[in-house]
């Protein structure tokens, strides 16, 4: 019985993580939308904190879109699911975590610039990045709950 739980709460938690990660795709592509539309914005271009936002929000970006693709490799490899969950964890949930945080420091540092704070979209930027930290911390803590859930199942079988 405790078996066949774990393994239909494994296939929700799994269904759990693939909503959010598509989720977080929609909310980066809203993001690069207004990222593009400020490109024209010298007043942002040349502003050196803003430059290094952009460069951890590519980095963040790309480790989420390395993430996504090997969600769904797991989802069909069930054989090694732990050991993937577990690698998807540690080098790309985690980096993509930390290239966001420093993103957040770069836009904060760049919105002290007065002439940067009043921009519009700026302030939907601003907003966006904090709905996707949002989304990030729900992600992790599916993925932990995930490994947790498995932990105590093999825990269970022997």
């Amino acid at each position: 019985m405790l078996r066949g739980d774990a393994v239909i709460s494994w296939g929700d938690e799994l269904n759990t993580l693939l909503a959010l990660l598509k989720i977080q795709n929609t909310n980066i592509h809203q993001m690069n939308i207004i990222i593009l539309s400020l490109a024209t914005d010298l007043s942002l271009t040349n502003n050196s904190e803003y430059q290094e936002f952009i460069f951890h929000f590519e980095e963040f970006s790309r480790c989420h879109y390395n993430s996504e693709g090997y969600s769904q490799a797991t989802e069909s490899v069930q054989a090694y699911r732990y050991i993937l969950l577990e690698r998807l964890l540690d080098t790309q949930i985690l980096a993509a975590a930390e290239q966001m945080e420093m993103a957040i420091s770069h836009l904060e540092s760049a919105i002290r610039e007065p002439y940067i704070r009043v921009n519009p979209q700026i302030l939907l930027l601003n907003q966006g990045i904090f709905q996707l930290e949002e989304t990030q911390l729900k992600i992790i803590e599916s993925l932990e709950s995930m490994l947790e859930h498995h932990r105590s199942a093999k825990i269970l079988q022997n």
